[in-house]
């Protein structure tokens, strides 16, 4: 019975100067990922809190609106179209609340 030899031939895929290069550029990519990271972290955090004032002002928009309707204040400055209702600037107002305090419970939860 003939006898079989398998030979092998090691092909290098990279040079070590290429190995070096993807190595410093993977540092490179987790730093600025992380730093990327942080900085979403921070301007989430800040967008959260200026939320608080625009919700504030949408339920003054609503409260202002409904007492025009029922004639109680002077013209709302918004006097024909959708956001003349005041049913429109409550919506708006639940929902940038309910956003708020998504995004506050979720940037409290990751720091």
């Amino acid at each position: 019975m003939p006898e079989t030899q398998t030979t092998a031939i090691a092909i290098t895929t990279e040079s070590p100067r290429t190995a070096r290069f993807l190595r410093s550029n993977q540092v490179f990519l987790a730093r600025a990922g992380a730093w990327a990271t942080d900085t979403a972290q921070e301007f989430a955090a800040l967008v959260a809190a200026l939320m608080g004032p625009a919700v504030f002002s949408a339920y003054a928009f609503a409260a202002w609106s409904l007492a025009s309707n029922l004639g109680w204040t002077s013209t709302f400055f918004f006097s024909s179209g959708p956001l003349s209702n005041w049913l429109v600037w409550l919506c708006f107002a639940i929902l940038i609340n309910v956003a708020a305090s998504i995004l506050r419970r979720h940037t409290e939860q990751i720091s």
